[in-house]
């Protein structure tokens, strides 16, 4: 069995299912070393996400980083650890960490959120993404593209703050605003939820999978499992799951609107759906 040094604050703001991952961590150590995040979530009848909120409330970054420091201790009790690992730590690490959080965004995607997000696609009401700038201004640029090489009318990309809210303000109709946030904190992506929120203008948002005042703006909160990071000073945080998120959205809204096509021309459900 090996210690991680945990504080009675980090053991008393586990779960009982976290605890269980815990304590199977702590007997299975060197076959968990071996594990994907699946597979351990197999094992332990938990599912990726709750693995990985597991490693984060560990102070860790995601699944990987939660093995290195496993055979960190392990090295430390004098234990055999193959050399191969240790080397390909840094590699190894990150693809299995972005692999993880991709697996886990997954499991947080709902039906019944999708299912909201397509009333307002289908709706026709204009669209305002705004872009706060950095590396989300890129995913911003990205799912504006999406919506329009699928046909949908009416989508517009907000630069300005000012601009923004001056339309949510005067809206004289209904619209859709999307906010997309790494952390959730943003102030001026903040602002502008609030703005929208009182000017009864709903709200879609992609926030991370922690509590945060974005997603609690929205009508419809898609959640994602990133690594916060920098890089010399830089906000350097992977966006790759936002990524994966707006892909789901838009793939499935094609797949819907093929669906309901069918039935209107009296196809019957599809019974791959």
């Amino acid at each position: 069995m090996i210690t991680l040094h945990l504080n009675d604050q980090i053991i008393k703001s586990l779960s009982r299912p976290e605890l269980q991952i815990l304590q199977y961590a702590y007997e299975n150590t060197e076959t968990v070393l071996d594990m994907s995040i699946q597979q351990l979530s197999s094992q332990v009848a938990y599912s990726p996400a709750t693995v990985l909120r597991f490693c984060k409330k560990l102070g860790y970054s995601g699944f990987a980083e939660f093995k290195y420091a496993l055979r960190a201790e392990l090295r430390e009790k004098g234990r055999n650890v193959s050399t191969q690992s240790s080397q390909t730590f840094t590699t190894g690490m990150m693809i299995d960490t972005l692999s993880s959080n991709i697996q886990a965004t997954s499991t947080l995607i709902r039906e019944e959120q999708l299912n909201q997000a397509f009333h307002y696609l289908d709706s026709g009401c204009p669209i305002y993404l705004w872009r706060p700038g950095g590396l989300t201004a890129v995913v911003v640029e990205y799912f504006e593209k999406l919506l329009l090489s699928i046909g949908r009318q009416e989508v517009y990309m907000i630069e300005s703050e000012k601009m923004c809210e001056h339309i949510l303000r005067s809206r004289p109709q209904k619209c859709l605003l999307i906010l997309i946030s790494t952390s959730g904190k943003f102030a001026p992506t903040i602002r502008l939820g609030k703005i929208a929120q009182v000017n009864s203008i709903p709200i879609l948002s992609i926030t991370p999978y922690a509590n945060n005042e974005v997603a609690a703006l929205a009508d419809v909160n898609f959640r994602f499992f990133t690594d916060q990071r920098e890089n010399l000073g830089a906000e350097f945080t992977s966006r790759l799951p936002i990524f994966f998120v707006i892909n789901t959205i838009v793939q499935c809204y094609l797949r819907y609107c093929q669906t309901e096509s069918r039935i209107e021309k009296g196809g019957g459900h599809d019974p791959a759906l």
